[in-house]
């Protein structure tokens, strides 16, 4: 192939260079996650951004560059960087399921949304997660949603609800316990909440839920929020090990943050999800800092997020298979 001279050449320098720079740069921030502010603002641009700008570039020095050695070094290495950034999309950003995962008898559905304090909106926030709340329902934020004059206006026959101020739950499965573990203010980083909740599943087996509520303070290095939540923890003791950790962790998978609160829980596999699987910003949500974690007592039949119209995080919900007579 011959390569271009002139101003294209000219053209062709000004874009792969810096891009190469950039390429560099963000592989550096997918080794160190979002553990300082200088690796957590690149590790935050979303992975099909960066596979169109390594994608480009790459094509670009192969086309304008011909093919002597030092170009073609140059264009692997844009293509293997580019390779990188759609996988980590395809792994993070997307369900490969077409469809939504079917419900059986063995299943529970475990659906959490943050509407954010609903004032005047309470109740068309109800109603709008009324039809998808499954068996069990997590409200980070929940205003009034739950107080008597709203719930009873839109809460399906059958549920019952619990309002613990900061979170709330509502569900058709027994709760056996409901109560807020800490909610503490820490200096220079905000309100960090912890909720413990548990359920008992059809078949008697206990559900233990971990709900997390993480500060934004985008100008916070996430490894200095994961050093305060690990001293959190270390003040309050879990009551047990969690089979679900769920929240608005405000940071994106693979954060410091989620491998601290995580218990050995994990997300579900790609391959269990199904749609769009960012949240924030609705409706155009590009990343995913709603979080939904399941432990190995448990297995994933499906995830999914869903635009319910109101609010800026989409919600988002899980279809697990529970064991039966394991306790």
């Amino acid at each position: 192939m011959r390569s271009v001279v002139g101003w294209a050449f000219a053209l062709a320098v000004s874009v792969v260079l810096p891009v190469s720079v950039v390429a560099v740069v963000w592989v550096a921030a997918q080794i160190a996650r979002d553990q300082w502010l200088w690796s957590q603002c690149v590790f935050w641009v979303p992975a099909w951004v960066m596979f169109i700008v390594f994608a480009f570039a790459a094509w670009m020095a192969r086309r304008s560059f011909g093919s002597r050695r030092p170009a073609r070094a140059l264009f692997i290495a844009l293509t293997v960087v580019a390779v990188w950034s759609a996988g980590r999309f395809l792994r993070h950003d997307v369900g490969w399921s077409p469809i939504a995962a079917s419900v059986t008898a063995d299943d529970v559905v475990i659906t959490h949304w943050n509407p954010q304090w609903p004032g005047d909106n309470a109740l068309a926030c109800g109603r709008a997660l009324a039809g998808v709340m499954g068996d069990v329902t997590i409200i980070s934020g929940p205003g009034s949603m739950l107080r008597s004059a709203a719930r009873d206006a839109w809460m399906p026959e059958g549920m019952r609800g619990v309002d613990l101020g900061v979170v709330a739950i509502a569900s058709r499965l027994p709760i056996i316990e409901c109560h807020v573990l800490c909610r503490e203010s820490i200096a220079r980083i905000g309100t960090v909440w912890l909720a413990w909740m548990v359920v008992q599943s059809p078949s008697g087996v206990p559900i233990r839920i971990l709900v997390v509520d993480m500060p934004s303070a985008p100008w916070v290095a996430r490894g200095h929020l994961a050093n305060a939540v690990h001293k959190v923890l270390q003040r309050v003791a879990l009551p047990a090990q969690p089979d679900i950790v769920l929240g608005d962790f405000n940071c994106t998978p693979g954060s410091v943050v989620i491998e601290e609160l995580a218990n050995g829980c994990t997300p579900a596999p790609p391959w269990r999800a199904s749609g769009w699987l960012c949240t924030f910003e609705r409706p155009w949500a590009l990343l995913r800092i709603d979080q939904m974690l399941a432990g190995p007592r448990l297995g994933w039949r499906g995830y999914r997020t869903f635009d319910l119209g109101f609010s800026e995080h989409r919600a988002q919900q899980g279809v697990l298979a529970v064991p039966r007579g394991d306790r």
